[in-house]
């Protein structure tokens, strides 16, 4: 099974380098969670999409290549790209969340970031994971809790309307941006216990490493939207204007999309 058209950016050697990108610029915050969801005791985990492993390399290393690793994902070509780089204790699974079935069910910890935001159904994704861990495991996921936070400053009306565009193309797809503000609810139902919830509010300037995260965004993802009709000609021109002279402007900077880290423990 490969699902190359179910990823929004799509899966070219462009997106690979961009979600390295991403993933390096916001290491820290992911480390971090994991710090406090007492991964370094984990044995076996459970990685739901994990896109072309960059996470993964870094969760082996965390776990000093001790802990056997399954990572899931639609995108045969990025498991592929995983499957290459021979990290140790990794083997790779083709699935959508939602229809999840392995023939191991005790894992001791499931980790998600970016993933339920794009899932249409994140009861039965959830239900599917807490199906494969053993009681007391963690679950931990980072995911966007509030993505209309979304802006520049000085404000232009040409970023809302960008930002109203991504969100109602996720949303036409069967996605939903702001999914941190309803797992809680959803992992308490279907049997976790909630432990923390804690929110990410990030500035970036242009002359800030984490500048390159939004902008390479734009750049992958606003000519899509322009070709599937969400944006047109003219607003693209209008947004990369005024984004070219926000990085001119002193003291300028970029609201990032607000981020929740929860970390949850199945009942």
């Amino acid at each position: 099974m490969s699902n190359e058209s179910d990823y929004i950016l799509g899966t070219d050697q462009t997106e690979l380098q961009r979600l390295k990108l991403q993933h390096d610029l916001w290491k820290d915050h992911l480390v971090r969670l994991w710090d406090k969801s007492n991964l370094q005791q984990a044995h076996s985990v459970l990685e739901l999409g994990c896109g072309p492993g960059f996470t993964t390399e870094d969760l082996s290393k965390y776990l000093n290549h001790k802990s056997k690793i399954t990572a899931v994902d639609i995108s045969g070509s990025f498991l592929s790209y995983l499957d290459s780089r021979k990290i140790p204790g990794v083997k790779t699974h083709n699935s959508f969340i939602e229809k999840l079935s392995l023939d191991k069910k005790d894992f001791d910890f499931a980790f998600c970031r970016w993933l339920m935001i794009f899932v249409p159904d994140i009861n039965k994704a959830v239900h599917q994971i807490h199906q494969h861990l053993k009681p007391g495991a963690i679950f931990a996921l980072q995911e966007y809790i509030s993505y209309d936070s979304f802006s520049i400053a000085p404000d232009a009306p040409i970023m809302k309307k960008v930002v109203d565009a991504i969100f109602k193309s996720w949303m036409d797809q069967g996605g939903f941006p702001n999914q941190g503000r309803r797992l809680p609810m959803v992992l308490e139902k279907v049997g976790f216990e909630v432990i923390e919830i804690e929110p990410i509010a990030r500035v970036c300037r242009p002359h800030e490493p984490l500048w390159q995260w939004p902008e390479t965004f734009f750049q992958s993802f606003i000519p899509r939207l322009v070709q599937t009709g969400y944006l047109s000609i003219t607003d693209q021109k209008e947004f990369f204007k005024t984004w070219e002279q926000l990085k001119e402007t002193r003291g300028a900077f970029c609201m990032a999309p607000t981020v929740v880290n929860i970390i949850a423990k199945k009942r």
